[in-house]
């Protein structure tokens, strides 16, 4: 959430998430650092947007708000995708099953996620279909863009 917008409670949001519309559509439920709160409205722009919380109804109450609004780990699994945190932590082979080391953090980079992965070295993967091959149960297999 960036911030407060206005008198009636309305929040201006920073859309993270690869589904946003379906995330922030009326009627949608979020996590917040209040509790649950269900999407009531929700106008600006995609870039920008401006949502309203029902029973948030005064700009005191949407300061509250303040921080991350997430999903509940099950809805957020549900469908295609994979979640950050559920990268973290996962080993990094090539097709052939030479180990290029851990994901260690994701970042947010333009077009594409970018995978930290730290083996020998610190190697950066693109989220991209020809560097990303697989993403499974206990390893993720890719090919480094030198060989892409």
């Amino acid at each position: 959430m960036r911030g407060a917008h206005g008198l009636k409670g309305d929040v201006r949001v920073e859309p993270l998430s690869d589904r946003f519309e379906e995330r922030f559509r009326v009627g949608s439920r979020l996590l917040s650092a209040v509790g649950p709160v269900t999407v009531a409205a929700v106008r600006g722009t995609d870039a920008d947007p401006i949502v309203h919380f029902e029973g948030i109804d005064d700009r005191e109450a949407a300061e509250r708000l303040r921080g991350e609004l997430r999903v509940s780990r099950e809805e957020a699994r549900a469908g295609e995708g994979h979640l950050w945190a559920d990268l973290v932590g996962k080993a990094v082979v090539t097709p052939d099953g030479a180990r290029l080391g851990v994901v260690r953090e994701v970042l947010r980079a333009g077009g594409a996620d970018v995978l930290v992965v730290q083996g020998e070295r610190e190697i950066l993967l693109p989220m991209l279909e020809s560097v990303i091959r697989e993403i499974g149960a206990d390893a993720i297999v890719a090919v480094p863009q030198e060989e892409a």
